[in-house]
């Protein structure tokens, strides 16, 4: 299963940029069926749960913090950055399936997911998130 943080309930919903905060999350199963729900978790570590609970194995963000981040990686789900513009969950599937997403990787993280105010220099400089793995 598909997953991305989204900003309403509608069809045609849009990337929030709050992974831990989004309101509601869009899936896609195997079949390409999509749902909406309502995100009952609040805070990036129960999303996490939450999505690993659903059995969600890839998710499209264009942010998220590190905990989470690590906790994605850690569920193995996959996660790839949808872009920094607006992009519908239809759209990003359907590039998705096109190849056009990079994968999100520890080595990536930083530039394509990092909040750069909440690291140091130092973290930039190796070209990593600046954590343990």
């Amino acid at each position: 299963m598909i997953a991305m943080p989204v900003k309403t309930d509608k069809e045609e919903a849009i990337l929030a940029p709050l992974f831990g905060h989004a309101k509601y999350f869009a899936f896609s199963d195997e079949k390409e069926n999509v749902t909406i729900h309502q995100n009952s978790a609040d805070g990036g570590v129960k999303v996490v749960r939450f999505l690993a609970d659903l059995g969600v194995k890839t998710v499209f963000l264009n942010h998220i913090g590190e905990k989470p981040f690590h906790l994605l990686l850690e569920q193995n789900i996959d996660v790839y950055f949808a872009g920094k513009e607006r992009i519908s969950f239809h759209e990003a599937l359907e590039k998705f399936y096109q190849g056009a997403l990079e994968k999100v990787t520890i080595k990536n993280y930083m530039s394509l997911l990092g909040d750069d105010e909440q690291h140091d220099h130092e973290d930039h400089h190796h070209g990593g998130c600046g954590c343990s793995h």
